[in-house]
Formats: C-alpha cells, structure tokens, sequence
C-alpha cells in the first residue's frame, strides 16, 4: 500500500513537472541602433550596458515619441533608455536628471504582488534549473498578470510562464 502511494506521488511529480517543460525561446533580438542610452544622467554608448550586472540596476525608463521629443528635443527614432543603478540613484545629479524625466515621464513603481510574483519565478528557474543563466524575467506581453521568463541552459534559450504567484503554467 505504502509503496503505491510513493509510487502514485513519484508519477504525480514527473506529470506535473512535465507540464511546465520549457519551450525554445525566440532568438534574441539585437538591440535598436537608433537609440540613445543613459547611465546615472549621463549619455553613454550601448557598450556600457554590458558592463553593469543586472543587481546593481535600479530602474530603466525607456521614452519614445512625444515625451522623448519633450525631453531631449531633436532624439533617436528608436528611443532614449534611462538607467539608474543603485550605486548611482542618490547621487544628486542622478536624482536632478531623474526628477526631470519623472515629470514628463513618471516610472510606475511594481506592487508588492508583482515584485513576489517576479521573485517566485526567479526561485523557480534557479532551483529547477541550477546551472541556467537567468535573462529576463518581466510581465508576459500578451498575457496580464503573467509572467515571462527567459533563460539559457545547456547552450539552449528556453523560456517558461509563470502565473501571478510565480508558479509555472503550460504555454
């Protein structure tokens, strides 16, 4: 009997696990060329993205269209991205610079139920997958209240869904 039950709960877990298989995720795309790029208030080219880790980001604003025009006047047609790192986010210069774009352009800050549901799918790829080097992790685009995340692992770009409490779902 006791045997059964383990067995029924082993094959419940390899079902379940089953389910929320990764997929192949779409290749990346390369970044826009027509973009303009800020650091901490200061204009800098793409290659300085590849120098800051993820952990050290506070928050990115990307302006396009009018506010991009309001603020910067004649800019790139592909946009204007805005970081602040957290090394930089009170600095006063920073704050100046944020303070001017945060009035065109204000950033929503996530609820508590976002940033729970973001670092349960975290958890979930780095404890199911240990050796996966985690990419993005952000809202699914054609799914409210999901979340999307992309990943590499074993030289492969997979992606998973996970539902508003971080729990994997099928795509």
């Amino acid at each position: 009997m006791m045997a059964s039950l383990v067995a029924l709960l082993a094959l419940s877990a390899a079902l379940a696990h089953a389910q929320v298989a990764p997929t192949p995720a779409p290749a990346q795309k390369p970044l826009p060329k027509n973009v303009a790029y800020y650091v901490d208030g200061q204009k800098t080219g793409s290659d300085a993205l590849t120098k800051i880790a993820p952990s050290d980001i506070s928050n990115i604003n990307v302006i396009k269209g009018a506010d991009q025009q309001q603020l910067f006047g004649v800019a790139p047609s592909d946009g204007t991205v805005v970081i602040t790192t957290k090394a930089g986010e009170s600095s006063p210069e920073v704050v100046a610079f944020n303070n001017r774009i945060n009035a065109v352009k204000p950033l929503v800050p996530p609820t508590a139920a976002q940033v729970a549901g973001v670092e349960a799918a975290k958890a979930y790829i780095l404890k199911t997958y240990p050796s996966a080097k985690l990419e993005m992790v952000g809202p699914a685009r054609d799914k409210p209240g999901y979340y999307q995340t992309f990943f590499t692992d074993g030289g492969k770009r997979l992606q998973l869904l996970f539902d508003g409490q971080g729990q994997p779902v099928k795509q």
